[in-house]
Protein backbone atom coordinates (compact mmCIF):
# COMPACT_ATOMS: atom_id res chain seq x y z
CA UNK A 1 0.00 0.00 0.00
CA UNK A 2 1.53 3.30 -1.12
CA UNK A 3 1.62 6.28 1.20
CA UNK A 4 1.42 9.90 0.12
CA UNK A 5 2.33 12.83 2.38
CA UNK A 6 0.75 16.27 2.26
CA UNK A 7 3.20 19.06 1.59
CA UNK A 8 3.88 21.15 4.68
CA UNK A 9 2.78 18.55 7.18
CA UNK A 10 3.66 15.13 8.49
CA UNK A 11 0.24 13.69 7.77
CA UNK A 12 0.30 10.78 5.34
CA UNK A 13 -2.58 8.91 3.80
CA UNK A 14 -2.92 5.64 1.97
CA UNK A 15 -3.26 5.98 -1.78
CA UNK A 16 -6.24 3.65 -1.74
CA UNK A 17 -7.79 5.08 1.42
CA UNK A 18 -11.56 5.22 1.73
CA UNK A 19 -13.44 8.42 1.00
CA UNK A 20 -13.31 11.03 3.75
CA UNK A 21 -16.10 11.57 6.23
CA UNK A 22 -18.63 14.35 5.66
CA UNK A 23 -16.88 17.72 5.62
CA UNK A 24 -18.80 20.61 7.17
CA UNK A 25 -17.19 24.03 7.04
CA UNK A 26 -17.87 26.25 10.03
CA UNK A 27 -16.37 29.75 9.67
CA UNK A 28 -14.19 30.69 12.61
CA UNK A 29 -16.02 34.02 12.96
CA UNK A 30 -19.76 33.96 12.47
CA UNK A 31 -21.20 37.00 10.70
CA UNK A 32 -17.80 38.34 9.61
CA UNK A 33 -17.66 40.94 6.86
CA UNK A 34 -17.52 39.75 3.27
CA UNK A 35 -14.09 40.16 1.68
CA UNK A 36 -14.22 37.78 -1.27
CA UNK A 37 -14.65 39.37 -4.68
CA UNK A 38 -16.28 37.00 -7.13
CA UNK A 39 -15.00 37.28 -10.65
CA UNK A 40 -18.27 36.16 -12.17
CA UNK A 41 -18.46 35.60 -15.91
CA UNK A 42 -17.32 37.51 -18.96
CA UNK A 43 -18.93 36.99 -22.36
CA UNK A 44 -22.18 35.30 -23.31
CA UNK A 45 -23.33 31.82 -24.22
CA UNK A 46 -20.55 29.39 -25.12
CA UNK A 47 -17.94 32.16 -24.95
CA UNK A 48 -18.61 33.02 -21.29
CA UNK A 49 -15.70 32.45 -18.90
CA UNK A 50 -16.13 32.20 -15.14
CA UNK A 51 -13.25 33.02 -12.77
CA UNK A 52 -13.35 32.53 -8.99
CA UNK A 53 -10.91 32.25 -6.11
CA UNK A 54 -11.66 29.16 -4.03
CA UNK A 55 -11.97 30.99 -0.75
CA UNK A 56 -14.73 31.61 1.80
CA UNK A 57 -16.71 34.83 1.78
CA UNK A 58 -14.95 36.03 4.91
CA UNK A 59 -11.20 36.00 5.68
CA UNK A 60 -10.00 32.44 5.16
CA UNK A 61 -7.41 31.02 7.54
CA UNK A 62 -4.58 28.51 7.34
CA UNK A 63 -2.21 26.97 9.87
CA UNK A 64 0.49 26.53 7.23
CA UNK A 65 3.48 28.80 6.66
CA UNK A 66 3.36 28.03 2.93
CA UNK A 67 -0.21 27.06 2.04
CA UNK A 68 -1.71 26.54 -1.40
CA UNK A 69 -4.03 28.94 -3.18
CA UNK A 70 -6.78 27.51 -5.38
CA UNK A 71 -8.92 29.11 -8.08
CA UNK A 72 -11.37 28.04 -10.76
CA UNK A 73 -11.48 28.99 -14.44
CA UNK A 74 -14.34 27.53 -16.43
CA UNK A 75 -12.54 27.28 -19.79
CA UNK A 76 -9.29 28.23 -21.54
CA UNK A 77 -9.01 31.92 -22.35
CA UNK A 78 -7.15 33.84 -25.00
CA UNK A 79 -5.93 36.21 -22.31
CA UNK A 80 -3.00 36.79 -20.02
CA UNK A 81 -3.35 35.35 -16.50
CA UNK A 82 -2.04 36.98 -13.34
CA UNK A 83 -1.97 35.86 -9.72
CA UNK A 84 -0.82 38.37 -7.13
CA UNK A 85 -0.38 37.95 -3.36
CA UNK A 86 -0.23 41.22 -1.42
CA UNK A 87 0.50 41.81 2.26
CA UNK A 88 -1.58 44.45 3.98
CA UNK A 89 0.10 47.88 4.07
CA UNK A 90 2.80 46.72 1.62
CA UNK A 91 3.09 47.98 -1.94
CA UNK A 92 5.35 45.30 -3.45
CA UNK A 93 3.62 41.95 -4.01
CA UNK A 94 4.82 38.89 -2.08
CA UNK A 95 4.15 36.75 -5.15
CA UNK A 96 3.26 37.72 -8.69
CA UNK A 97 2.80 35.04 -11.34
CA UNK A 98 2.03 35.87 -14.96
CA UNK A 99 1.13 33.52 -17.80
CA UNK A 100 0.97 34.86 -21.36
CA UNK A 101 -2.07 32.75 -22.29
CA UNK A 102 -4.41 31.12 -19.80
CA UNK A 103 -4.94 27.78 -21.53
CA UNK A 104 -5.84 25.78 -18.41
CA UNK A 105 -9.38 25.26 -17.16
CA UNK A 106 -10.92 23.76 -14.04
CA UNK A 107 -9.67 23.91 -10.44
CA UNK A 108 -6.08 25.12 -10.32
CA UNK A 109 -3.47 25.47 -7.61
CA UNK A 110 -0.42 27.51 -6.70
CA UNK A 111 1.86 26.29 -3.90
CA UNK A 112 3.57 29.15 -2.08
CA UNK A 113 6.42 26.75 -1.28
CA UNK A 114 7.31 26.75 -4.98
CA UNK A 115 7.68 30.54 -4.94
CA UNK A 116 9.59 30.96 -1.68
CA UNK A 117 6.72 32.84 -0.04
CA UNK A 118 5.96 32.47 3.67
CA UNK A 119 3.02 33.87 5.61
CA UNK A 120 3.46 35.60 8.96
CA UNK A 121 0.93 34.61 11.66
CA UNK A 122 -1.79 37.19 12.23
CA UNK A 123 -1.14 39.13 9.02
CA UNK A 124 -3.83 39.46 6.37
CA UNK A 125 -2.88 38.89 2.74
CA UNK A 126 -5.08 39.61 -0.25
CA UNK A 127 -4.66 37.40 -3.26
CA UNK A 128 -6.00 38.27 -6.67
CA UNK A 129 -6.41 36.34 -9.92
CA UNK A 130 -7.09 38.14 -13.18
CA UNK A 131 -7.62 37.46 -16.87
CA UNK A 132 -6.18 40.36 -18.84
CA UNK A 133 -7.83 40.67 -22.25
CA UNK A 134 -6.46 44.14 -22.98
CA UNK A 135 -3.17 45.14 -21.28
CA UNK A 136 -3.81 48.75 -22.29
CA UNK A 137 -7.20 48.86 -20.56
CA UNK A 138 -7.04 46.99 -17.28
CA UNK A 139 -10.58 48.04 -16.40
CA UNK A 140 -11.67 45.20 -18.71
CA UNK A 141 -9.89 42.57 -16.58
CA UNK A 142 -11.93 39.69 -15.19
CA UNK A 143 -10.86 39.74 -11.53
CA UNK A 144 -11.51 37.65 -8.42
CA UNK A 145 -9.89 37.95 -5.00
CA UNK A 146 -9.88 36.62 -1.46
CA UNK A 147 -8.07 37.18 1.84
CA UNK A 148 -5.92 34.65 3.67
CA UNK A 149 -4.48 34.82 7.18
CA UNK A 150 -2.17 32.38 8.92
CA UNK A 151 -3.13 31.44 12.47
CA UNK A 152 -1.40 29.49 15.20
CA UNK A 153 -3.57 26.40 15.78
CA UNK A 154 -5.06 26.02 19.25
CA UNK A 155 -3.94 23.09 21.37
CA UNK A 156 -7.20 21.22 20.87
CA UNK A 157 -6.95 21.54 17.08
CA UNK A 158 -3.35 20.27 17.13
CA UNK A 159 -4.49 17.28 19.14
CA UNK A 160 -7.41 16.54 16.81
CA UNK A 161 -5.15 16.80 13.75
CA UNK A 162 -2.55 14.51 15.27
CA UNK A 163 -5.17 11.87 16.08
CA UNK A 164 -7.32 12.20 12.94
CA UNK A 165 -7.55 9.34 10.49
CA UNK A 166 -6.62 10.43 6.94
CA UNK A 167 -10.22 10.23 5.75
CA UNK A 168 -11.42 12.59 8.50
CA UNK A 169 -8.57 15.14 8.47
CA UNK A 170 -10.26 17.55 6.04
CA UNK A 171 -13.35 17.45 8.25
CA UNK A 172 -11.30 18.35 11.32
CA UNK A 173 -9.91 21.44 9.63
CA UNK A 174 -13.28 22.42 8.17
CA UNK A 175 -15.05 22.06 11.53
CA UNK A 176 -12.41 24.37 13.04
CA UNK A 177 -12.96 26.93 10.28
CA UNK A 178 -9.52 26.40 8.71
CA UNK A 179 -10.62 26.66 5.09
CA UNK A 180 -7.34 26.54 3.18
CA UNK A 181 -6.05 23.46 5.03
CA UNK A 182 -9.32 21.57 4.58
CA UNK A 183 -9.32 22.28 0.84
CA UNK A 184 -5.62 21.38 0.53
CA UNK A 185 -6.07 18.03 2.30
CA UNK A 186 -8.94 17.08 -0.02
CA UNK A 187 -7.01 18.24 -3.08
CA UNK A 188 -3.89 16.30 -2.03
CA UNK A 189 -6.01 13.18 -1.71
CA UNK A 190 -7.61 13.77 -5.12
CA UNK A 191 -4.17 14.19 -6.69
CA UNK A 192 -3.13 10.87 -5.13
CA UNK A 193 -6.39 9.17 -6.16
CA UNK A 194 -7.62 10.94 -9.32
CA UNK A 195 -10.20 8.25 -10.00
CA UNK A 196 -11.83 8.48 -6.58
CA UNK A 197 -15.16 10.15 -7.34
CA UNK A 198 -16.18 10.21 -3.67
CA UNK A 199 -13.33 12.60 -2.92
CA UNK A 200 -14.40 14.87 -5.78
CA UNK A 201 -17.98 14.81 -4.54
CA UNK A 202 -16.76 15.84 -1.10
CA UNK A 203 -14.72 18.71 -2.52
CA UNK A 204 -17.69 19.80 -4.63
CA UNK A 205 -19.89 19.87 -1.54
CA UNK A 206 -17.29 21.88 0.39
CA UNK A 207 -17.13 24.47 -2.40
CA UNK A 208 -20.90 24.70 -2.57
CA UNK A 209 -21.08 25.40 1.18
CA UNK A 210 -19.34 28.75 0.64
CA UNK A 211 -21.26 29.71 -2.49
CA UNK A 212 -18.75 28.60 -5.13
CA UNK A 213 -21.41 27.06 -7.35
CA UNK A 214 -19.56 27.21 -10.69
CA UNK A 215 -16.53 25.34 -9.36
CA UNK A 216 -18.75 22.84 -7.53
CA UNK A 217 -20.82 22.17 -10.66
CA UNK A 218 -17.66 21.72 -12.71
CA UNK A 219 -16.39 19.14 -10.23
CA UNK A 220 -19.66 17.23 -10.44
CA UNK A 221 -19.53 17.37 -14.25
CA UNK A 222 -16.04 15.87 -14.27
CA UNK A 223 -17.36 12.96 -12.19
CA UNK A 224 -20.16 12.26 -14.69
CA UNK A 225 -17.72 12.36 -17.57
Amino acid sequence: MLLSCRSGSEVCFAADAAAPAVVKFRPATSGAASVRVTGGSRGTGDTAITLDVLAPDEIGVTTQEQPSLFWFQSKPADAKFELTLIQENKIKPIVQVQVDRSTKAGIQRLKLSEHGAKLTPGVEYQWVVALVTDPNNRSNDLVASGVIKRIEPAADLKEKVSKAAPKSLAGVYAEAGVWYDALAVLSDQIEAQPGNNSLRETRSDLLRQVGLKAAADSENASIKN
